[in-house]
């Protein structure tokens, strides 16, 4: 048996710049991190010569890879080449999925790490992301980006640039105690609202000509939390999420509503940068809290919310063979 487990990710900056039809263009960027919940996902032989597969309370039996309904699931196992191999597969997760935190390209990365390892190869992390893309963006017609599966894959927190369908992790220069100095001031809260993140993104996708100013800005925006972390300005860096957050409401899509106009304007009444992660409106709610602020206060707050604590996670997607 294989065991993968890929870790969620928060975008801090950058994200909606990594969209294949504006990184193309004009090289999109992203600034962001995984943290410590994960998608696992178990692989192996099925003995009785048909796919029986485990995701999301649902249990499905197919007789051969074509009749899988899983989209992800079923291009997957025929893109690695095990489409005549009945597999057993079950995906597990720790957190809500479509929830805005990366579950979709986490999903792809941690299928097509564990079903190299079950055919005993070894890829590499290149070979992984540009199938994920492959995928995500090319088979399945998705309006998808570059971002999630690279990063979830890759794991840290990271500068990650996306050019022509190739990626380039870059050299930040943050010091490693700065990093966890910074996570250690970020909240994450459970809204429970969920949202598809498909039609969110197709709508910005047909919209782009008109909203390349705001895209720029965004793109820069990941640059300057850089520099902020560089020079260990942990409350500027918490404003660069912020700005994260305005730009992506100025953009046409599913960002912004009566939920999320209010969620903006509690957080500043408290003094805290606030951001939904993800191409849509998402379930959770990443919170910067100020220094000198105390986190019980934070949380009392968003009382109405479930607090989700969390930490930094610097690798990537692990596998294992039992």
């Amino acid at each position: 048996m294989v065991l993968t487990r890929t870790p969620l990710r928060i975008p801090l900056a950058g994200g909606l710049s990594d969209l294949r039809g504006y990184a193309d263009l004009f090289g999109g960027v992203t600034l962001s991190a995984t943290i410590n919940k994960y998608i696992y996902i178990a692989v192996k032989k099925n003995l009785g010569k048909v796919f029986e597969l485990h995701y999301l309370n649902t249990y499905e039996k197919a007789p051969d890879a074509d009749s899988i309904r899983h989209n992800h699931i079923r291009e997957a196992i025929k893109l690695v080449g095990l489409a005549s191999s009945p597999l057993d597969l079950t995906i597990m997760n720790d957190l809500h999925h479509e929830g805005g935190l990366g579950s979709s390209g986490a999903l792809t990365s941690g299928l097509l790490a564990a079903l190299h390892e079950h055919r005993n190869a070894n890829p590499g992390p290149k070979r992984i992301i540009d199938q994920a893309s492959n995928i995500e963006i090319d088979i399945l017609e998705g309006a998808s980006g570059y971002h999630d599966h690279t990063i979830t894959h890759l794991g840290g927190l990271r500068l990650i640039t996306y050019e022509g369908g190739s990626y380039r992790d870059i050299p930040t220069d943050i010091d490693p105690t700065g990093t966890e100095r910074f996570m250690r001031r970020l909240m994450l809260f459970y809204s429970g609202f969920h949202a598809k993140t498909k039609p969110s993104l197709a709508l910005l996708a047909a919209s782009l000509d008109s909203v390349l100013p705001t895209m720029h800005a965004i793109k820069q925006n990941a640059y300057e939390l850089r520099d902020r972390l560089v020079r260990d300005d942990l409350d500027g860096a918490g404003q660069c999420l912020q700005i994260q957050q305005d730009l992506k409401q100025k953009l046409p899509g599913s960002f912004e509503n009566e939920f999320v106009i209010e969620t903006m304007r509690r957080a500043r009444r408290l003094g805290v940068a606030a951001q939904i992660p993800g191409g849509k409106i998402g379930s959770f709610l990443l919170v910067y809290r100020p220094l000198g602020m105390k986190r019980k206060h934070v949380i009392k707050h968003f009382g109405d919310l479930t607090y989700i604590p969390f930490r930094f996670e610097p690798e990537g997607t692990r596998s294992t063979q039992l």
